[in-house]
């Protein structure tokens, strides 16, 4: 095509795409489709996009696409089948279990058994790699938080037995910052992980939790009796300031999670003191003394993972 592809409007870059896919060009209509969806975030086409780069075996890109529009590959069986391919070519084992635990129950178990056989795979072919990223795993603690995220990240490319191995071991390693070890517990929920683990908690005492016994965050009573407390007091008038507070809440919440109500027992006293807090407000807090040391403690340590990241961001190569 002699015209200048990035002067084509997005039909005609759709256009060219897809009449190279016809040819199975697949790096050239792959190419066409990415220019197009920059211009236009659209999900059919996310899923041509994807669909296109993965039959051109550029995986780690197709991967990155994929997230835009993560839960939308549930739909049908096809785009799920999909979605769990580039998983796979990525060695994401413990994502791919995740969306497996969402699909269909037909569709997750052909599923499971295409997870484990690579799984199997991976140990034996690519067993020294694996091997370091036990040991990365292992060692999450050293670093800070930003380090330690990026290690927790790496980890899902482990199969499970090694994955949920680590995790019961750094579940009770103190140094640990406290949101890596309640993501930990968070993963194993999603994943139904039927076993009763012990755990080092934000009071530094160790606790017992069985993952497939416990609700998601969100789905809590009570976070959502927090959130409705927060909703009520801030109503509609701003709702920057709600989005911004119903942010910092699930932070809070991540933290404490999966012993919530051990946390926070003056629920109303914590959300007018997060209010208090976002409006300057000088008003006298009402939260017992035990109570304020959790939420001095939750709020110190929110401010070390944000330092954390954004020193992170700083030292971080330059586009």
């Amino acid at each position: 095509m002699s015209e200048n592809p990035q002067k084509l409007s997005f039909d005609q870059l759709v256009q060219q795409g897809q009449l190279e896919f016809d040819h199975q060009n697949f790096h050239q209509a792959a190419s066409f489709f990415e220019m197009a969806y920059n211009q236009k975030q659209e999900i059919d086409l996310n899923r041509i996009l994807v669909g296109t780069l993965y039959e051109d075996q550029q995986f780690s890109l197709a991967n990155v696409y994929l997230q835009d529009f993560l839960d939308d590959y549930l739909n049908t069986e096809r785009l799920f089948k999909l979605a769990i391919n580039v998983l796979l070519k990525n060695q994401n084992f413990i994502y791919a279990r995740e969306m497996a635990g969402f699909a269909d129950p037909i569709w997750a178990a052909a599923a499971i058994e295409q997870i484990e056989n690579e799984e199997r795979i991976i140990r034996t072919q690519m067993a020294v790699t694996q091997k370091e990223l036990v040991q990365s795993f292992y060692h999450l603690s050293d670093g800070d938080f930003a380090k330690q995220r990026q290690r927790f990240e790496s980890s899902f490319k482990l199969p499970l037995h090694e994955w949920w191995s680590g995790s019961k071991f750094l579940l009770l390693d103190p140094y640990i910052n406290p949101l890596i070890r309640s993501s930990l517990i968070e993963t194993a929920q999603k994943l139904q992980i039927d076993e009763k683990v012990d755990f080092y908690w934000i009071d530094h005492k160790i606790y017992q939790v069985n993952p497939s016994k416990i609700k998601p965050l969100l789905a809590l009573p009570e976070y959502t009796k927090l959130k409705k407390r927060l909703d009520e007091e801030l109503g509609a008038d701003d709702p920057i300031a709600n989005d911004m507070l119903t942010s910092n809440l699930r932070m809070q919440t991540s933290l404490l999670y999966p012993k919530i109500s051990a946390g926070i027992f003056e629920g109303d006293y914590w959300i007018d003191e997060m209010i208090n807090q976002y409006q300057g407000a000088d008003r006298l807090s009402r939260m017992s003394d035990s109570q304020r040391k959790i939420f001095d403690q939750v709020e110190k340590t929110i401010d070390e993972i944000v330092r954390s990241e954004h020193a992170a961001d700083d030292h971080a190569p330059k586009r």
